[in-house]
């Protein structure tokens, strides 16, 4: 009787063990722990031009959590708001600089369009992250009615922003090459938005990988698949245990 409790303690304590490995392990490999991993597998997945989505959503994680080293899908979403927001501010900037040194005409009439447009979709990009408050609730993801109303306002942002880089052949030589460029890239963190609120499942998927997956993807590996094993094989010799003690008592 000694020696069966002393082999279920140790069984216990080997399993205990292997969960605490295997979770540490796990959670090492999560993208929430690895944001530069995190960032770089999001822009993978939504953009066609991944590095400059990479380099206008790190600039911000950088600048703003330089002490973290945690990251989330929700703080990604952010942060390619922020880079719409700002460079759509320098487009703003760059069209009322070239207002001030152009009479009326024809093309300043462009410029003056080109400008309402640009802060109608400074509105909804505002509008999209007072909506958020100021420390949003992760959990507001799990509602369509919130991610709906992001992507319209994202949305209509890039249609006006588009108007503006398509009426840009008719804005002054001297400034046009400015504002069509800053546009475009305006353009491109604002797909980035859309494209991670288009995405939001596929990239939860790649944050928390259901468990099952997630110890598949382990027992391959040689330096966790010891750890695997040893942790199925307590628990399946636990069970065989138990069973055997019913059917002793």
């Amino acid at each position: 009787m000694i020696s069966l409790l002393t082999l279920f303690t140790l069984i216990i304590a080997s399993i205990i063990y292997s969960s605490i490995i295997l979770e540490q392990e796990t959670e090492s490999k999560s993208l929430s722990f690895n944001p530069i991993a995190a960032i770089t597998s999001v822009c993978d997945l939504i953009s066609e031009d991944s590095y400059s989505c990479f380099d206008s959503i790190a600039s911000f994680y950088y600048a703003q959590t330089p002490s973290l080293d945690k990251i989330s899908p929700f703080r990604i979403f952010i942060f390619s708001l922020y880079a719409s927001r700002i460079e759509l501010e320098n487009v703003a900037a760059s069209l009322q600089n070239a207002m001030s040194g152009v009479h009326v005409n024809p093309k300043s009439v462009v410029l003056r369009s080109c400008q309402g447009m640009i802060e109608f979709s400074l509105k909804q990009i505002n509008e999209a992250e007072m909506s958020l408050g100021v420390d949003p609730d992760e959990k507001i993801w799990g509602f369509n009615e919130v991610v709906w109303d992001l992507q319209r306002w994202v949305g209509e942002a890039m249609g006006k922003v588009q108007t503006c880089v398509d009426l840009s052949k008719g804005i002054p030589e001297n400034v046009r090459v400015e504002i069509r460029e800053k546009s475009i890239v305006a353009l491109q963190n604002l797909r980035n938005s859309k494209g991670i609120l288009q995405n939001v499942d596929e990239i939860f998927g790649l944050f928390y990988p259901r468990i099952g997956s997630a110890l598949g993807s382990l027992v391959w590996e040689f330096e966790y698949g010891l750890t695997v094993w040893l942790f199925c094989f307590g628990y399946l010799l636990l069970i065989f245990l138990f069973c055997m003690l019913l059917r002793v008592y």
